[in-house]
Order: structure tokens, then C-alpha cells, then sequence
């Protein structure tokens, strides 16, 4: 997984030139893009959209959008801003048409939204204590989860998250701190309605 060893630098340097070689026509360079960012994007999805199916074929709609879009990489971003600029987009389109399909009346998978499973990479002792994080996350507004997830779970920093939404990395740690100051409050809501 990028930047879980090594500096961040040196996976941007090996990502950038995957994307030159993707360029050039050599498939097997954008297959490790994939291979190397796909475990992360699904998991920010999932945790987005709160859904696996949905956060797959939001990862799967974000790898082909970025593919179509090589020549559009510009250099001077990272990789993996640039990656989840992208599969933030596509989240944003998987909830607008979840919310079209309510309007309409045929979603049938809302049930499912609401019992969201943990990443099953993921070590936890106490399980209700994290269905009531899932719970509290998926009542966040999308500007709030989105930072807090590419912070928290992701990894990345104040500048790249900034360039994935568009903001300055000082109100990408406002909303951060927003994000985490709603959670503390939902969760002594739903602690207090648990006892």
C-alpha cells in the first residue's frame, strides 16, 4: 500500500511513472496503478457510500475514469490526490443516484446502507462499539466524511486532501476537526440511548 513504508514522495516518483507508461499505450503499467491504489480507493468508497457492492463499482467507475483521463495527469499533484479527486467524484454520483432511486421508490438495498460492515481487514475488539462509529460516519455530511476518512483511514495529508477537494489544507483540518467533534457528539447520543 503507498506510503505505508515507504516516503510519500517515493510512491508519487514510482506512480508518476506508471502514468507515463500508461501513456505510452503499456497496460500492464496501469494494472499496477490498479493494483497498487485500488485495496484504498474501495475502502474510502465503502466507507463513503457505506455499501461494498457500491464502493466497488464506484472503485471500478473511478479506475476507468482515470484511464480515459491519463493525459489529463498533471505532474506537479500527487497521484493519489489526483486518484481520489477522481473516486470522490464517482462517490458523489453513486449517492446522487442512490438518492434518485429512493425519489423514485425502487431501491431496494437501503436495509443494507444501515448495517454496513467494518473493512474485514480490520482488528477491532469491541464490534458494537464500531457499528456506532460506521453508524455516526454515515450521518456525516459528505464535505465533513470525506477529509476525516482520506485523514484517518487513508492517510493522507492536510495539502493532498486539499487538492482532492478543492480547499485550502487549513479548512481541510477545520472540517476535520468538525467531523470529529459530530462524531464525539453523536456517539454520547447514541452511548446515552444504548445504557
Amino acid at each position: 500500500m503507498p506510503g505505508s513504508n515507504a516516503p510519500a514522495s517515493d510512491d508519487n516518483a514510482v506512480d508518476v511513472d506508471l502514468v507515463a507508461q500508461a501513456r505510452q499505450g503499456r497496460e500492464q503499467a496501469f494494472n499496477l496503478l490498479m493494483q497498487r491504489h485500488s485495496p484504498m480507493v474501495v475502502r474510502y468508497l465503502a466507507r463513503l457510500l457505506g455499501n461494498m457492492d457500491d464502493a466497488q463499482d464506484a472503485a471500478q467507475e473511478t479506475f476507468v475514469a482515470l484511464h480515459r483521463n491519463l493525459h489529463r495527469f498533471d505532474p506537479s499533484r500527487t497521484f493519489v490526490a489526483w486518484l481520489f479527486h477522481i473516486a470522490r467524484n464517482k462517490g458523489r454520483d453513486a449517492l446522487r443516484k442512490r438518492t434518485a432511486m429512493r425519489w423514485l421508490g425502487s431501491d431496494d438495498t437501503v436495509e443494507q446502507f444501515a448495517t454496513a460492515a467494518p473493512a474485514p481487514d480490520t482488528e477491532v475488539s469491541d464490534r458494537q462499539t464500531l457499528e456506532r462509529v460506521d453508524s455516526a460516519i454515515q450521518h456525516l455530511p459528505e464535505g465533513l466524511k470525506t477529509p476525516l476518512l482520506l485523514s484517518a483511514i487513508e492517510g493522507l495529508s492536510h495539502a493532498e486532501i486539499a487538492s482532492v477537494m478543492g480547499l485550502t489544507p487549513k479548512a481541510v483540518e477545520v472540517r476535520i476537526y468538525r467531523a470529529r467533534s459530530k462524531l464525539r457528539d453523536l456517539n454520547a447520543v447514541e452511548g446515552e440511548g444504548i445504557a
